[in-house]
């Protein structure tokens, strides 16, 4: 093993009155997070995000309302006022916002034990609206909105990654590594991920993963800080760090239910020592934070559940509510319901495992959000974890704790785990992700932040230097260097950033009835009629989606692709073009103009049933050309002045794979 990476050896008593004198000098921790935060705090004052950005991302519409209304209105409804004000900063308006129809509560008698029960009525205002997204993220960012305007929320990210620099320094060397070793491994694991990006994202990624960084060092600081003798604040050892710890996780569990997930690992390390009165205190602690933030929200909504219930999304295609008197909540789109999970129909399938195989390799090492394109330091951390002794029960906790995460979002949201909308790497998956840095053993050097940075960088540098324009094209860094040859998530098929752009989404090709084809990249031109052009000398990949053909009376029959006859028209310059279906590959030598035919197998499809609709099967098909010509300089007068490499042409051979007998309750997708 390298000798960049030890166990913790002991070291003579230093006074405390030494420790503190020097205690600024030997924390160069300190001074980077003092030094990014000023940085930070330099570009969140002076960047016009609304004016660079021009539209929304993700769900940032909803929680920038939300958090206006609580800094300018006092209160948590969406009104007029709140809608016009968007305009006042973003062109588009508020693209995708979720709003919801509240609920009063009424105690009635009952007949039976307690004799008493709640009903749920609607509000007798029907014009009154709330936010169906968590009120957490936008309270603690509204005091900043208030005082610094929309600068606010970028205000409140540099103080809370500043912050988690310090923290994750502060770990590192108290496991006994070297201060310098410490910083550089603490910054690389935060900068050679994906976490920076959203730093730039009006939306509580960034602030989930800070509380999670502070849940965890308060519960294991204690752990490493009783190996070395170091100055310690007596709080972060003993129970009292182990209370706020759990008090924190009430709050990230109210913001994402999910993150209860945490208390896993902080009352099973209690409960393996015995200690049950912390292990009670802690849940008791969580339980309370936890039910006061869901009872809050019942109180001002009548639900729960913020996103249960009356709720909608509304885009500026449909209108919004208050910006007419056509425009209501009642006249514009279905409403979705976020109350229950599928689990007799998306969860528990015929494909259930099959689907389950194919997301553990997609969530490793796929394109659009693997674990090791966009959160490579983590993956060090483990296999540096598994490759050096001692390994202490608490890491080891840390570790299921990850393990129990991906488990649950694969396997509850199979066809949706990074997060709707096309974000940037896995933005559900996000705020488990400094675990991993609690598994990180003592580093004596700088090869592993060397490591990291660079395996780190050859993925998310691109993203990290223009996170912005990252964020509202984010297919655009996939399609070039090491992400392009990373396996494509299929089972994301209507989260994948193509699926913002019409023109390259759900595009029919040959077959009767047609395949779909999707195009992930640029490396072929949108299809014209049932053919498309390759680009010159690049590389693409396409997605197929079987038809699901409808045979009447409720009966869909999903179809199977077992070959695909293919047609290849070299374009003006001789070269090479390959084919590949994963099953079978072909690469032909072909002149100006030939044509050329062939049949190839494909490997079986990857089940899609997303949204109750019927079972589809998904391929990819890749393609690589060596020449290209431009129409319009070698053959006019041709208008076309595209580099065009070969024209495509695919038509399936089908067989029936299954029959479904299915009632559309949400339309095919």
């Amino acid at each position: 093993m390298t000798a960049d990476v030890h166990a913790p050896v002991s070291s003579p008593p230093v006074s405390s009155q030494h420790r503190r004198s020097t205690r600024v000098e030997r924390n160069p921790g300190a001074i980077a997070a003092l030094g990014l935060g000023l940085l930070l705090l330099a570009f969140a004052s002076t960047l016009d995000l609304p004016k660079v950005a021009q539209n929304f991302k993700g769900d940032e519409a909803t929680y920038y309302s939300l958090t206006h209304s609580l800094a300018h209105d006092f209160d948590f409804t969406f009104e007029r006022k709140d809608l016009a004000r968007v305009w006042e900063e973003f062109s588009a308006g508020p693209e995708g916002i979720f709003l919801k129809r509240g609920k009063i509560t009424r105690i009635r008698r009952s007949d039976h034990f307690p004799y008493v029960r709640r009903a749920k009525l609607d509000d007798p205002v029907r014009t009154r609206l709330y936010y169906a997204k968590s009120f957490i993220y936008p309270l603690v960012a509204a005091p900043f909105v208030w005082l610094f305007g929309t600068h606010g929320f970028l205000i409140l990210h540099a103080l809370l990654l500043s912050l988690d620099l310090f923290v994750a320094y502060t770990f590192i060397a108290a496991r006994g590594s070297p201060p310098f070793a410490a910083l550089s491994y603490a910054a690389v694991f935060l900068a050679a991920s994906v976490v920076p990006v959203y730093f730039v994202w009006l939306t509580p990624e960034l602030f989930n993963v800070s509380l999670v960084f502070y849940v965890l060092f308060l519960w294991c600081y204690k752990e490493v800080a009783a190996d070395r003798p170091v100055a310690t604040a007596s709080f972060l050892i003993g129970a009292r760090s182990d209370y706020l710890a759990a008090a924190l996780a009430g709050v990230l569990t109210f913001s994402k239910p999910p993150h209860a997930i945490f208390m896993l690992p902080l009352v099973a390390l209690a409960a393996h020592r015995r200690q049950w009165r912390r292990a009670v205190g802690m849940l008791a602690v969580w339980a309370l934070v936890t039910g006061g933030l869901f009872a809050a929200n019942a109180a001002i909504t009548g639900e729960f559940n913020y996103q249960a219930g009356d709720r909608k999304t509304f885009y500026g295609r449909e209108g919004f509510p208050f910006a007419n008197d056509r425009e209501t909540f009642e006249s514009i789109g279905p409403v979705r319901e976020r109350g229950s999970v599928m689990v007799a129909d998306v969860l528990a399938n015929r494909h259930t495992l099959t689907v389950l195989r194919h997301n553990v390799v997609y969530f490793l090492v796929g394109r659009f959000c693997g674990l090791v394109p966009y959160f490579f330091p983590g993956v060090l951390s483990a296999l540096l974890f598994l490759a050096v002794r001692p390994r202490r029960l608490w890491q080891w906790l840390a570790g299921a704790t990850i393990v129990t995460a991906v488990l649950v979002l694969l396997v509850m949201t199979p066809f949706t785990y990074s997060g709707g909308g096309g974000p940037v790497g896995n933005r559900y998956f996000i705020s488990f992700y400094p675990l991993f840095l609690f598994l990180t053993p003592p580093l004596a050097g700088l090869l592993p932040a060397t490591v990291a940075l660079v395996g780190g960088s050859l993925f998310t540098a691109q993203i990290l230097l223009n996170p912005i324009y990252s964020s509202l094209h984010p297919g655009e860094h996939t399609k070039s260097g090491p992400l392009h040859a990373l396996p494509i998530e299929l089972t994301l098929l209507n989260d994948l950033p193509m699926a913002l752009n019409a023109d390259r989404t759900r595009r029919p090709l040959a077959g009767t009835p047609p395949m779909l084809a999707y195009f992930p990249d640029d490396g072929a031109f949108s299809p014209e009629g049932d053919a498309f052009w390759l680009r010159g000398k690049s590389r693409a990949d396409v997605i197929l989606r079987a038809p699901v053909a409808d045979v009447g009376g409720g009966r869909f029959v999903s179809k199977t692709i077992t070959k695909l006859a293919i047609e290849v028209q070299n374009g003006g310059d001789p070269g090479r073009v390959g084919v590949s279906t994963g099953a079978e590959s072909r690469t032909l030598t072909m002149t100006p103009a030939e044509i050329a035919r062939f049949t190839l197998a494909v490997p079986e499809g990857v089940p899609y049933h997303r949204d109750e609709n019927p079972t589809s099967y998904l391929y990819v098909v890749s393609f690589r050309t060596t020449a290209g010509f431009v129409p319009f300089l070698d053959a006019p007068p041709s208008s076309d002045s595209r580099f065009l490499g070969a024209r495509v042409r695919l038509v399936p051979e089908y067989a029936d794979a299954e029959t479904t007998v299915w009632s559309p309750t949400s339309g095919k997708d």
